[in-house]
């Protein structure tokens, strides 16, 4: 109630701009650097040519963006409406038809969906745990931005430092995999996942997405309840789109024959908090934009570097389901 009363007594009290910085310098692994000391590393799996699997994928790491930002705004209206809350978990599942990331579909590039399945530990009445439910579809942040348009605006610059280019990427391997989706369209439809449980006084989630990769999530010290034990849920979707920009920069410059050492990505989200906490009408929840500088360490003439450009943005999967409205769906469940 007192992050409340100081954002009514000053709208500017809780507008934050959220930012993820991150490099992809070998493969497709990036190493990503988020405010509060927090660092991690993205990959994709062994099954995409150049991947590792040394962390999650960025499109896991959005689905574990959504579900924790759903947690963390129920444990914020539960305790404001006076609801009990034991826990709350979130199961969450996006399918993805990778075909347009690799050109093969007419426009189908982004996530088809992002579906929830929000399980409560409470012994509240079943008209209290609705009345909640819709305050959290009202105000979660990422809910918000997901179900609408979100204005994207990307940038690049080029660094030439002399560094041999990264191999790391196989190129024959990546015209296998378009050869496999040209030949089996199913082969390339995937569904992204996380696991997520909030419990406990504080805010902090454990986070589990496939592949063995696991993290905290909480938020910092300033949020009431926040510990600062891992990245808020904010910071983690900007780091999804900056990694998800790095690797499909790399696939498409390893076909377009573009030799690229490195690639790197500095992500800006801005949004104004009063729409968590419901001081502004709906239209104000998510979002503002998000805008991200790419810069590319090659030798490469700028012509070039414009066709690589146009053909990410065309392509990568984050940019174009922020710039849709997918359907945003959420199922209330008691255990």
């Amino acid at each position: 109630m007192a992050v409340i009363g100081a954002a009514t007594e000053d709208e500017d009290a809780v507008k934050a701009v959220y930012t993820s910085k991150s490099k992809l310098v070998g493969g497709l692994s990036s190493n990503v650097e988020l405010p509060g000391g927090f660092t991690f590393t993205t990959d994709e799996p062994e099954t995409m040519p150049g991947g590792k699997n040394l962390g999650p994928n960025p499109l896991d790491l959005a689905c574990g963006s959504f579900g924790t930002c759903q947690e963390i705004t129920y444990k914020l209206y539960a305790t404001v409406m006076e609801i009990p809350l034991k826990s709350v978990s979130c199961a969450v599942k996006a399918p993805c038809d990778l075909r347009g990331l690799v050109g093969l579909d007419d426009g189908a590039v982004s996530l088809k969906s992002m579906d929830a399945v929000v399980t409560i530990d409470s012994e509240a009445t079943d008209e209290q745990l609705a009345a909640l439910k819709e305050a959290v579809d009202l105000h979660c942040p990422l809910y918000a931005t997901l179900s609408k348009a979100t204005k994207v605006t990307t940038s690049i610059q080029k660094v030439d430092s002399g560094a041999s280019p990264d191999t790391g990427v196989p190129a024959d391997g990546v015209m296998a995999v378009i050869g496999a989706g040209k030949e089996d369209p199913s082969a390339l439809i995937f569904e992204y996942s996380s696991e997520s449980k909030l419990s406990g006084a504080g805010l902090d989630t454990n986070l589990v997405m496939p592949l063995g990769h696991e993290m905290v999530i909480d938020e910092p010290a300033n949020m009431p309840g926040g510990n600062n034990k891992g990245p808020d849920p904010l910071h983690l979707f900007c780091a999804s789109f900056g990694t998800c920009q790095e690797i499909t920069y790399k696939l498409y410059a390893t076909v377009m024959n573009i030799p690229l050492a490195s690639v790197s990505a500095d992500v800006k989200a801005p949004i104004d908090l009063r729409g968590l906490l419901g001081l502004t009408g709906t239209e104000g929840v998510g979002l503002n934009e998000v805008t991200a500088e790419i810069t590319l360490d090659t030798p490469a003439s700028e012509e070039q570097l414009q066709q690589l450009k146009a053909a990410v943005d065309a392509h990568c999967p984050m940019v174009d389901t922020l710039q849709k409205e997918i359907p945003v769906k959420v199922e209330l469940k008691r255990a």
